[in-house]
């Protein structure tokens, strides 16, 4: 058998250990220019007045009255929910409603019955006091007997109580009436007010971001339908939990929009949430625009760079050639200690330890 194969490949690994145990390391000097620490960030662009749309109530969205894109202003109308049993319920508080208004006019069958009856009381009193003032003389001048006197006042008497008992029946219909009309008022109300539930209105000036449902879909009380959003851009950021500390207001934060990658723009920031959103995993920052591009769609994604500091002139080395404590290795294999300053993702800011003319290598 032939083994000078094997023979073959084990030079080979032989010459280009070799070959790379004698290449000689990179190398480079210090030098100066402006290097900036800062805090990455992504984001997405929102409106200062943004909020979700949500259904009061539940119901079939009967129709759709906006679009994406479109503008609302206060209290326009949005969508329009069905449901045939608040309808229903909304149709009989009406009814009642105008029946108990009917009952209450003074026109109304019950009030004019009952006045005409008071009407007939008080003509029959009339007559019964007549009849006893007349029966009161004669059975004094013993023309009549006291029986028929008796009988007289007694009659006069009855009609008084029946015409005062007639008068407070009135007065009690009139009571129980006004207190149905308004039980009535106020059951029409709350049915006017769930109705108000079905019409979805806007909350602010705004557009109209997004819409989520579809006409004919059903919709559940607190589910989202849409998102509007008003009022200036801004950018929402979310920083890390390690950076948080670093962030302080009016920083200088220079941002990319996905839209224009080529265009770094100029922002600052503007407010710091206090708390840790759990759902993002990160606090939340947001940044304005000092000089707003001309066309800026919400919910756009960007990424941010958060300024901490910035150094002109400063003495810079690759990061690369750092190594384990803050340490360099000069040409003549001597391992220096360095004081470091500002630490970007390419470059190390030298402070002290290095001059400009010293060589230092790099060995992976």
């Amino acid at each position: 058998m032939n083994h000078r194969y094997p023979y073959f490949f084990s030079l080979g690994i032989f010459l280009a250990v070799f070959l790379v145990g004698c290449r000689r390391p990179e190398s480079t000097t210090p030098t100066r220019k402006t290097i900036v620490d800062a805090v990455f960030a992504s984001g997405k662009i929102i409106t200062e007045d943004e909020y979700m749309v949500t259904a009061n109530t539940e119901g079939y969205l009967a129709q759709r009255l906006v679009n994406e894109g479109d503008s609302v202003q206060t209290g326009n109308p949005l969508f329009l929910l069905s449901s045939d049993v608040q309808s229903a319920q909304l149709a009989t508080a009406q009814a009642n409603y105008k029946d108990a208004l009917q009952k209450l006019r003074p026109e109304s069958p019950q009030l004019v019955q009952l006045e005409m009856q008071i009407e007939q009381a008080q003509t029959q009193l009339e007559i019964d006091e007549k009849n006893y003032t007349r029966y009161k003389k004669l059975v004094q001048a013993n023309a009549i007997s006291q029986v028929d006197y008796e009988n007289a006042k007694l009659k006069y008497t009855s009609s008084q109580k029946q015409l005062n008992i007639l008068k407070a029946s009135l007065e009690d219909l009139k009571s129980t009436l006004q207190l149905n009309l308004e039980n009535a008022e106020n059951q029409l109300k709350i049915q006017q007010e769930n109705h108000r539930d079905y019409s979805i209105t806007s909350s602010i000036k705004g557009q109209v971001l997004n819409i989520y449902k579809k006409q004919g879909d059903y919709v559940k009380r607190g589910e989202t339908i849409a998102e509007i959003g008003g009022g200036k851009h801004i950018i929402k950021l979310y920083v890390a939990e390690e950076d948080i500390n670093r962030i302080h207001l009016q920083q200088r934060t220079l941002v990319t929009l996905n839209t224009n990658v080529d265009q770094p723009l100029e922002a600052q920031i503007s407010k710091i949430y206090p708390a840790f959103d759990v759902q993002e995993q990160s606090f939340i920052v947001e940044a304005t625009f000092i000089i707003p591009p001309d066309i800026l769609y919400p919910g756009t994604q960007l990424q941010a760079n958060i300024v901490i500091d910035e150094r002109k002139d400063a003495l810079v080395i690759p990061v690369q050639y750092l190594l384990e404590g803050d340490s360099v290795m000069k040409a003549n294999r001597t391992k220096i200690a360095l004081e470091t300053g500002i630490k970007s993702s390419g470059w190390v800011e030298v402070l002290s330890g290095l001059t400009p003319e010293d060589k230092i290598i790099y060995r992976p």
